[in-house]
């Protein structure tokens, strides 16, 4: 029992360390990582690499695609994109035909934006993984991919 509960917190402690040295490096300090994770959707389409990814950029997308693809209520996405509509990373574009829907388009300040993080993002990474070297790179990889479907898995089941 009490190895058991060692472990527990030994693997928050490294989560939570993880969670922090990612948050400082936001690309903007008046970005929040949900608001970032939200405009790459924008742009990509996709969080996962086995979705299909856009080609343009600046294709739009409608509020129910970014919520179905995020995984999170409606209520949660429109507020994170009237905050990122606000900083004029985003603008919502009416649908001619059916004004119930509303199309979710990046705008050119917010694909600069994530070229530029994307860069940055590239280099913390390669230098992450020099540090580490390839093979323990990999292995963290396969290892975080295999703890993220138990971790979603898991919740699932629960909820």
């Amino acid at each position: 029992m009490k190895e058991t509960y060692e472990r527990s917190m030994r693997l928050f402690e490294l989560m939570d360390k993880i969670r922090r040295s990612w948050c400082e490096f936001a690309p903007r300090p008046e970005l929040t990582k949900a608001q970032f994770g939200t405009l790459l959707v924008i742009q990509s389409g996709s969080m996962v690499q086995s979705h299909p990814v856009k080609d343009d950029p600046f294709e739009p997308m409608t509020f129910s695609e970014l919520s179905a693809i995020m995984e999170q209520s409606m209520p949660a996405v429109s507020q994170r994109i009237s905050k990122l509509e606000t900083l004029g990373y985003v603008r919502r574009i009416p649908d001619e035909k059916d004004r119930r829907t509303i199309w979710i388009q990046l705008t050119p300040s917010g694909k600069e934006l994530l070229d530029s993080c994307r860069q940055s993002m590239e280099e913390y990474l390669e230098y992450i993984r020099m540090q580490m070297g390839d093979e323990d790179a990999e292995t963290m990889f396969r290892i975080l991919e295999k703890l993220s479907v138990i971790m979603e898995q898991t919740n699932k089941k629960r909820g």
